[in-house]
Formats: structure tokens, sequence, C-alpha cells
């Protein structure tokens, strides 16, 4: 087993171990079974401390690539219908290793701290699931799925989102993507979609496979949301992020939300409410969902777990208004998307308040790696540039006048530094370039990573006058 490991590249060496195995796994490479080498023998192999390969098998299995038993080791686990994509994809990542490589620090938004996983919690509610052999568990599962999760998330929803629902009105799904595909297949004629512009291109470009006529709401950083192009379309369905804007970030005040509401009851349209962002929020009071404020259920409320919990669990949920929920009984034939295993674990992690703890923990994360990169953009950029979405999420946006974007991301990766212009957001192809931002996500970097790398970013952008 041939793993280089590069020391001097910033890439955590237990993330260079995570990576190996992950891929070597998901292409068929390491074959289900497969015994891994002991973490001392690892260790010992690579030179490196069996504290660092540990952390690396730990997230493997907490994943679920690999799995334990008791004093014998770590085997390879079979990951159904992922291997033929995933080679597809690491014949293409192997082809830009080189230039990925000279990357020292990667401002990815979208990406989590996994650092702080409660790992042995989450193996014990994975064991104490598979333990339990309960029928359920052990078969393919209800359609809508597993009913002790779907209670746990109602109790959670009412807690943190203010939001009334039953059980029965949950239905959960592999990622939000598939939860937009099962929506869309509610409506017997393809709906009227309004979508942000910017707006989060993932769902749109569903919308589109789909089917769906699309008119775009403009949303900018002054006026946020603007209801008149709503008002004067003429769609049945609207695509909202009101926690927490993609990719501006901004937060939609209350009385943008209730004149949605208002717009949807006048025109008997839908809202679909994408809460993205809602659990992290660093300032000013909670705002309450829009399915909060809802009295004539009109809105379909979207979460997920990706970011508050573990991607690769892959656990999205809607709650349908009442109407809603007739078709779908009426019209869904497909089976659980989601591992029932993975979702009694889950159901556990919730019932015994672990993910309320996590939780927690993680928000006092995110805001002080947060509070790193505001400082270091004032302490290293002052006034040329102008902050936005920094006050919830894990990443936010700077507006720099008078710079190109692309110029900045190429300046930036020139000295070994990712940042991305989220230009693929817009749909106006002529969109101006003040109104493209870099986008900076700091979910995923250590916080020593963070100040280092605005400073460099500063360097970069405003210390050569031959820009």
């Amino acid at each position: 087993m041939n793993i280089f490991l590069q020391k001097e590249n910033k890439i955590a060496i237990h993330k260079q171990i995570y990576d190996y195995f992950r891929t070597e796994i998901l292409t068929g490479n390491i074959k289900e079974g497969t015994k891994l080498p002991s973490i001392r023998q690892l260790a010992s192999d690579l030179q490196i401390s069996k504290n660092t390969v540990n952390e690396a098998f730990q997230q493997l299995m907490a994943e679920g690539y690999i799995e334990s038993k008791q004093k014998k080791g770590y085997w390879a686990v079979k990951i159904e219908g992922y291997v033929q994509e995933e080679q597809k994809a690491a014949l293409i990542q192997r082809g830009e290793n080189r230039e990925e490589e000279k990357c020292s620090i990667d401002f990815q938004y979208g990406d989590i701290d996994l650092r702080h996983f409660p790992t042995k919690v989450w193996k014990k509610h994975l064991a104490d699931s598979v333990d339990a052999l309960e029928k359920e568990v052990m078969m393919y599962g209800e359609k809508q799925g597993y009913r002790p999760l779907r209670k746990e998330i109602a109790r959670y929803l009412y807690q943190s989102r203010g939001i009334h629902c039953h059980p029965d009105q949950i239905v959960i799904a592999a990622g939000t993507q598939n939860i937009i595909r099962l929506l869309v297949s509610l409506f017997q004629e393809r709906p009227h979609i309004a979508m942000e512009n910017p707006g989060y291109d993932g769902v749109k470009n569903i919308f589109k496979k789909e089917g769906c006529k699309l008119t775009p709401i403009s949303v900018n950083r002054m006026e946020g949301y603007c209801m008149e192009n709503l008002e004067n379309s003429s769609c049945n369905l609207a695509y909202v992020t009101p926690s927490h804007q993609f990719p501006l970030g901004m937060i939609m005040p209350i009385t943008k939300r209730l004149s949605l509401l208002k717009w949807a009851k006048k025109q008997n349209a839908f809202i679909i409410e994408d809460d993205y962002d809602s659990e992290f929020r660093y300032e000013g009071a909670p705002i309450p969902s829009l399915k909060g404020l809802d009295r004539v259920d009109r809105v379909i409320y979207i979460g997920t777990f990706s970011k508050s919990f573990l991607p690769a669990a892959r656990v999205s949920y809607m709650v349908l208004p009442a109407n809603l929920l007739e078709i779908y009984h009426a019209s869904q034939k497909e089976s659980q998307q989601v591992s029932p295993i993975i979702q009694s674990a889950l159901a556990r992690f919730l019932e015994n308040g672990d993910f309320f703890r996590h939780l927690r923990k993680m928000r006092k994360v995110y805001e002080e790696k947060r509070r790193i990169v505001v400082e270091s953009i004032y302490k290293y950029m002052g006034k040329q540039v102008k902050i936005i979405g920094e006050k919830a999420g894990l990443h936010l946006l700077l507006f720099i006048e008078g710079k190109n974007p692309d110029a900045l991301r190429e300046q930036a990766k020139a000295n070994k530094i990712k940042v991305y212009t989220g230009v693929h957001y817009y749909w106006a192809d002529n969109q101006e370039e003040k109104e493209r931002p870099i986008v900076l996500g700091f979910g995923g970097l250590e916080k020593g990573e963070l100040e280092s790398g605005i400073s460099l970013l500063a360097q970069t952008w405003f210390g050569n006058k031959n820009e």
C-alpha cells in the first residue's frame, strides 16, 4: 500500500491519509472486506504518530468507509452505487492533482470542520441501531423515512425554528437535490418557479432538468429580495434561502418574509423555504422561519444535516403542506434512499441530546473562526474591501471596487491560495463585475490558516503596485 505524504504541504497529514483511503475505497481499488494495515503499522511505515493515523481512521469510520472489529483491526466497507461514478471522478481528480497540490490554503465554501465530530458517540449509536435488530432498520424502511427519526426532526424543528408539524408531514431523502426532484414530481404540471438571482445553481439545474419554467428574481446587497419582480411574474412557486441567502449571505428581514407569505396566499402559490445555514447565526435576534410564520399552509420547508452533522450521511428532509402530502401518498412509489441504520442512529443521536451538544459546540467553533476571518480582513485589507454575509453561515463575501474578480482569483492562485468568484450563481452573462463577489469559506480551515490566508491575500491583491 503506497501512500505518499507531502509533509511540506499545508493539507493536514491525517486529511491526506483520509483522502487516500476514501478514494481507493470508492474507486474499488481497495475491495470490500480488505483488511487495512493496523494503526501501529501504518504509523511506523509513514513515520508519523499513531494519533494522526487514528484521527484519519476515525473520520473514515464515522463516514462509513471502513469498519472496526474489536481487537482485530479495520476493514473496507462496500459503498453501494458509488464506485463507477467515483472512478470517473477519480480519473479527473488525478489529472488535476498537480495543480491541487500547489494550493496551500483553500477557502472552499461548503466545507465543515470534522475535527470536532463526536466519533465515539456516533459509533455507539450506530452499534446500538444494529444491535436492536428492529425489522424496520434491517429492511428497506418506510418510504417517508424512519418514523422515530421523523418524530425527532419534528421536535427539533419546533424547538429551534418554531415550526409546528406532525412527523407524518416529514419526508426524508438523500440530499437536498433529491428532495427537490421528489418535490417537483408532486406537481401534475411542472411549476413556474421564481429563483433567486444570484442563487444556488445545484437546485436551479435540477429544476431545469425536470422541465420547470424559471424566472430570475433579483437579489442584491442593497435591497435584498425584489418583491416587485415576484409580484409582476406569473410564478406559482418561489424558491428562497431566507436564513442565509446563497451566495450573498444576507438574512431576509421579517417584513420581506411576511410579504412573501402574503404573495403566496394571494396567488394560491407555494414557497420552498431552503433553510440553508440556519443553525449558524452570529449576530442579532433569531428571525422565525417562513414555515414558522405560515398560517395558510403554503410553505414547503427543506432542511439538511449536512452542515450541522455529517455530509456523508446525506440526510435531508422536507415538511409538506397537507394538500401536497395527500398527492405524495397517492403518487410516490420510490423506496427510501437513506440507509435505515443511519436514520436509526441519527434518531438516537437527536433523542439523547448528543446532536444539540454537538451543535452548540460547533456554533462556538465557527463563531470563533468567523471572528478571526472578519478581524483579519479589517486588519490587513481595511477599507479596500466590503464584507457582507458575515452574520450567519460558513462563508462570507468580499466586494472589491475597481478590481476584476477573475483577475483576483488568478492572482491568489499564483500564490497558492484558492478563492472563488461565485460568477456561476448569476443568470445574466453580462453581470457587472462590481456585483460579482469573492466567496471565502472558513468552515473547513484550521484557525491558524485563516489569518495567514487573509494576510497572504492582502499582500497579493494590495501589496503589489503592478496589479
